[in-house]
């Protein structure tokens, strides 16, 4: 630690299981519950669901990614107003396809209507190459906000948990054609983002899986199975429903859980946070006022405080220490 130029006073380290330890951050959070900054948010969040707990963001970025090989899936959403034409989505995660929503396009991006062996396929200009197989002919050409508002039938609107969601193509500027097929699935339960959007868009939201990883009721054949077994059931359901397109072994960087390895995934859950909004610019301020090396640490910082999330503290099966916080059943007083 030394030779890094890290020094401490090694003979008086904190532990972190001393009362010391424990009332001093007890009182940081009665500090911060008395600012109003102490929240309990409703959110999706990084999930391990072999340790059955929530993992922050901090602990993705700094343990967080290695190449992981699954299945991606190219899958048809038919469109209900043009009888023959379908939405040609692409995802890494089919578990999430039963907790589909939305479909996202680009206003501003370039579609096509892509027609091959009797069917249509509506698909980003500029990905229809990689993800069309074969030849095909271009039948009509449109924009992202020619998409927009359009129904479209969702790849397991037979499911239960299904009832009552109305499928619709929503913008996103974020959508791009740099993968896939330019049209992005939406589930609010299953991605961060997704939820954002389903707050914006108000979309339904279809939360599938419990904290083990495990899909509950209204699920049909999925509820009881584990979201990391169900990829090649969930290709060959939507195959013998005529809505696989294709499906190809996928590598690319994917969250895994700092402590065991399991791949993550993203669940919906109430977990308390600090809210972060109030401390972005003094905290900007201070950055500025500390000397740098190597320079390129204090934009390196400005941008991870510019963009970082509310601080997640509450974890399901592990903690530093207990919260002292303490809700009324009756009223919800905290």
């Amino acid at each position: 630690s030394i030779r890094l130029g890290y020094w401490m006073d090694w003979d008086n380290s904190y532990l972190t299981m001393s009362d010391e330890n424990n009332y001093t951050i007890w009182h940081f959070l009665k500090t911060v519950h008395e600012r109003g900054w102490l929240y309990k948010g409703h959110d999706v969040m990084p999930w391990c669901p072999r340790c059955g707990t929530g993992i922050s963001e901090h602990e993705i970025v700094t343990e967080g990614y290695q190449e992981r090989t699954h299945l991606a899936t190219f899958v048809a959403f038919p469109l209900q107003d043009e009888p023959g034409a379908n939405l040609l989505v692409w995802t890494t995660t089919p578990w999430t396809l039963a907790a589909n929503v939305a479909a996202a396009v680009h206003p501003n991006l370039a579609y096509i209507r892509a027609e091959q062996d009797g069917k249509a396929y509506y698909v980003a200009q500029e990905a229809a190459r990689s993800a069309l197989r074969g030849e095909f002919t271009v039948a009509r050409e449109v924009t992202g906000a020619d998409l927009i508002g359009r129904p479209y039938e969702g790849p397991f609107d037979e499911l239960a948990a299904q009832k009552d969601i109305v499928h619709r193509v929503i913008g996103w500027d974020e959508v791009d054609a740099a993968e896939g097929t330019g049209i992005v699935h939406i589930a609010p339960g299953a991605g961060k983002e997704d939820f954002a959007l389903s707050k914006e868009h108000e979309l339904g939201v279809v939360a599938p899986i419990d904290e083990f990883g495990v899909y509950g009721e209204g699920f049909g054949p999925l509820t009881g199975q584990y979201v990391h077994e169900v990829a090649v059931t969930i290709a060959e359901n939507l195959e013998q429903k005529g809505l696989l397109y294709r499906a190809e072994q996928y590598r690319h960087r994917y969250p895994v859980c700092w402590r065991c390895s399991t791949d993550l995934v993203f669940r919906l859950v109430d977990e308390w946070f600090i809210a972060m909004d109030d401390l972005r610019r003094p905290m900007m301020d201070v950055t500025h006022q500390i000397t740098w090396h190597p320079s390129f640490g204090l934009d390196r910082e400005l941008d991870w405080l510019a963009h970082m999330d509310d601080w997640m503290i509450s974890k399901k099966r592990y903690w530093g220490l207990a919260l002292p916080i303490y809700e009324c059943t009756a009223c919800g007083n905290v």
